[in-house]
């Protein structure tokens, strides 16, 4: 049997069974790769279907298949090979369903256009899996501009191209691996044949408006995930540097603000709750421990912060605590934590904005990419400090 035949039979074994009915299956067959393993969670799952399907027959294959059929319907749509086919039942045959998945593309490509090829290649070259915003940005790399797929991705479903997978919270999509090399041949003559059409100007309808506006809704969310993420990473590492120095976190765990900072702002009510939920998450800070470190009785998670950083590292850069501070000001200047203060338009100055109201949702990115450069300087001047 030729490898590629082999390789295939694999994946379609992977499809039916778990790890752990792997190991079973490859102990029950005395195979060396897998009685090598006490516990089925060291075997990869890859190398035991693998050696499965080295060891058996074609009529083993459907004996098997028969005998012990999968505990669920299969996933990603059965199984559509070059050499076996499976429905989602688990029904096996022994042969190809390439031609159909190339037709499938065809009409995908037909209906789709340009926008349908971006996707499709943009999935493959992130592995034949990636989530939603990895898309976009691939996407946009592919096609050489910007596109947001949220409508289009479902409609690769019924033609058994690209599946939603994941959890419900974090979903991405999925190419089946079985037929991504016959995608991929079909999208390299598409690019072959097709020419980039010159662009047409064209008369701004209310859909465009309203298809533009959601663009701009998903270009914020996806901009606020990303700086969020950063942040999530760049508190751990600090905390890390931290309790490595001075034998103490720095920062108090927070999930439910960290989730609260990813949410998009709208309005100058949203600003006002994400603003909290920030100034509540600077807050967090091991107090009691870093007044050990100071000579005067400071009170305030900022002063206590500044006083730590002049008496142990008095190079560091200002901006971290002015970040901060600016930050908090945008909370405890405005209605309705506190009275309007004039001292809020000088904290929008300095963020970048010189009228009132802001553009709110334009306001919060800018506020929480400054509070990142905080912690980014912050890591940087703990890194430098000699325990």
């Amino acid at each position: 049997m030729n490898e590629e035949k082999i390789n295939e039979k694999a994946l379609l074994l992977m499809r039916f069974y778990w790890k752990d009915e792997i190991y079973k299956i490859g102990k029950e067959m005395s195979l060396p790769y897998v009685d090598q393993f006490v516990n089925y969670w060291d075997m990869e799952h890859y190398q035991g279907a693998l050696e499965i399907a080295k060891a058996i027959t074609d009529e083993d294959l459907l004996k098997l298949t028969k005998e012990k059929p999968p505990k669920y319907k299969l996933d990603l749509g059965g199984f559509q090979g070059k050499y076996y086919t499976a429905t989602e039942k688990g029904e096996v045959k022994l042969a190809g369903s390439w031609e159909e998945v190339r037709n499938n593309v065809q009409q995908a490509l037909r209906k789709l256009g340009e926008k349908g090829y971006g996707v499709l290649q943009a999935i493959i070259n992130k592995g034949g899996r990636a989530a939603y915003f990895d898309i976009i940005d691939e996407t946009e790399r592919v096609l050489g501009y910007e596109y947001f797929p949220s409508n289009l991705l479902p409609r690769f479903g019924p033609l058994k191209l690209l599946f939603k997978t994941g959890s419900n919270k974090y979903p991405d999509w999925t190419i089946p691996p079985e037929i991504i090399p016959v995608i991929r041949e079909e999208l390299t003559t598409y690019k072959e044949s097709v020419k980039k059409p010159e662009l047409i100007e064209e008369e701004i309808s209310f859909k465009d408006i309203k298809d533009e506006i959601s663009a701009q809704i998903l270009r914020s969310d996806h901009a606020i995930s990303n700086v969020a993420d950063k942040i999530v990473q760049k508190r751990r590492e600090i905390n890390l540097i931290f309790n490595s120095k001075f034998k103490t976190k720095l920062f108090k765990e927070n999930e439910m603000a960290i989730l609260d900072i990813r949410k998009l702002c709208g309005n100058e009510e949203d600003f006002n709750n994400r603003i909290q939920v920030l100034t509540t998450l600077i807050d967090d800070m091991e107090t009691e421990e870093l007044k050990r470190f100071i000579n005067n009785d400071t009170s305030g998670s900022i002063n206590i912060l500044e006083a730590f950083l002049e008496g142990h590292i008095p190079n560091y850069e200002k901006k971290i605590t002015a970040n901060l501070r600016n930050i908090a000001t945008l909370r405890s200047k405005k209605y309705p934590i506190h009275r309007d203060d004039p001292k809020f338009i000088d904290a929008l100055k300095y963020f970048g904005f010189q009228g009132f109201p802001p553009d709110w949702g334009e306001l919060w990115e800018v506020v929480l990419s400054k509070y990142f450069e905080s912690l980014e300087e912050l890591k940087k001047c703990l890194s430098t400090y000699a325990s």
